[in-house]
């Protein structure tokens, strides 16, 4: 039984010699990086669209597009906005790589929060911190009490009448 590439096995499809994936991952050198990074791509661009997009350019480049995703797509977490580019063009790329490092480790991405708190300080170096995913959370929700959050609504179908 032949193993499957660690992009292939962390998104639970089969490995084929003509894999996209493994060439993509070789500049990573762990395998849990690996995987971080392969479910990190595919969740935000979805695991056909990340396959699709790598598949768009030539093979040779295939490694960099990956990469060029990876960063992408932490530049857009932090900067919703404006992105990897826009985080590289007002001088903040550390904060993109640290995206992408934290990211490599799995670890959650931490977006600066500016404001009137500054003073308050905490272990990131005297600023606060929080996770980008909250305040950009796109899933809605019910109106109704605070325990009917977690509780899924099913909708009735309407009943077909006969026709007479």
């Amino acid at each position: 039984m032949r193993m499957s590439c660690n992009g292939c096995r962390v998104l639970r499809k089969g490995c084929s010699p003509e894999c996209t994936l493994k060439p993509c991952l070789q500049w990573i050198d762990s395998p849990e990086a690996q995987a971080n990074a392969t479910l990190f791509l595919a969740k935000f661009y979805g695991r056909a669209g990340l396959i699709n997009l790598i598949n768009a350019g030539p093979q040779h480049l295939h490694p960099e597009i990956f990469r060029s995703l990876l960063y992408e797509a932490c530049g857009r977490i932090i900067n919703p906005v404006n992105g990897a580019i826009g985080l590289f063009f007002t001088g903040d790329w550390d904060r993109c790589q640290a995206a992408v490092d934290a990211v490599l480790r799995g670890s959650p991405l931490m977006m600066k929060v500016s404001g009137e708190d500054d003073d308050q300080s905490d272990v990131y170096g005297g600023a606060r911190w929080k996770n980008p995913v909250h305040g950009c959370d796109i899933r809605h929700i019910c109106k109704g009490a605070a325990a009917d959050l977690n509780r899924i609504r099913i909708r009735k179908q309407p009943e077909k009448s006969a026709v007479t």
